[in-house]
């Protein structure tokens, strides 16, 4: 999915009148709004890349050899993944206290999913924290984003349109 598509599509929702964007225009329940958040595809497909420059594989393991390069592509992507946000909607111009919020899914989500990874980025920036616990705050993360979302979607659903 795409950050820049959950943007987008905050747009929509905005633009259109009052409590008709998940039935008229663009006529997509909010489950879209939960899938493009939770799946900041292009800071997932950044990251990715990056580790194919920053680790080796020997003997099927797979290692760390620049962990400098990680940290810093951990920290960049989390702000790139918010610009990704910000930018479709700099030009919407309808910004409101909720867009804060939706503002920080893609760098959470972002980080949820380098948890979850077996080797990733999030390894050099909290190498201490166990498996266990590092797989369960991932879960924790994905089951309230998926709560909030939807909520954050109607929010932008009930605004007022413009001109209306």
């Amino acid at each position: 999915m795409s950050t820049v598509a959950y943007a987008n599509l905050t747009n929509k929702r905005d633009l259109a009148p009052r409590g008709t964007s998940v039935a008229t225009s663009p006529g997509i329940g909010t489950y879209a709004d939960t899938l493009t958040a939770l799946v900041p595809g292009e800071v997932l497909g950044l990251h990715a890349f990056i580790m194919s420059w920053a680790t080796t594989t020997s003997d099927n393991i797979t290692s760390i050899s620049d962990a400098q390069t990680l940290y810093w592509a951990f920290w960049g992507c989390a702000v790139l993944s918010m610009f990704l946000f910000i930018l479709p909607r700099l030009g919407c111009a309808r910004w409101d206290e909720w867009d804060i919020a939706r503002m920080f899914i893609p760098p959470i989500t972002f980080t949820g999913w380098t948890m979850l990874q077996r080797i990733s980025a999030f390894d050099v920036v909290w190498p201490s924290l166990g498996k266990t616990p590092r797989n369960a705050i991932a879960a924790g993360l994905a089951i309230i984003l998926a709560a909030v979302t939807p909520y954050l979607a109607y929010k932008a659903d009930q605004k007022q349109a413009p001109g209306a």
